[in-house]
């Protein structure tokens, strides 16, 4: 019986797990399937910056410190709604994963 519970309890942990690739996604539209272009003609090529400075840009995002024009935060914060804190690193790690 614990045994059943637990893997029940493990199971459903495994729906809940952050999917950065499909957070991703909504970000290919402006920034390409591999990250690969200037999005919005302002945004640096995001497969070619470093996890620590993914992890640096969409914290400011979604903080709301980031120094790009409100009108982009906004659009980046509703992209990225449903993104905590927690999942920064693993999306920053998703997207340098893009670099081909």
């Amino acid at each position: 019986m614990k045994k059943t519970v637990l893997l029940l309890m493990i199971s459903s942990l495994a729906l809940f797990a952050f999917d950065a690739n499909k957070v991703y996604k909504k970000c290919a539209m402006c920034h390409g399937n591999a990250g690969e272009k200037v999005a919005l003609k302002t945004s640096p090529i995001i497969n070619t910056l470093s996890q620590e400075e993914l992890v640096t840009a969409i914290s400011a995002m979604l903080d709301g410190s980031s120094s790009i024009s409100s009108r982009y935060l906004g659009m980046h914060q509703a992209k990225l709604k449903g993104v905590g804190m927690d999942n920064v690193e693993p999306m920053a790690e998703y997207i340098t994963t893009l670099k081909q």
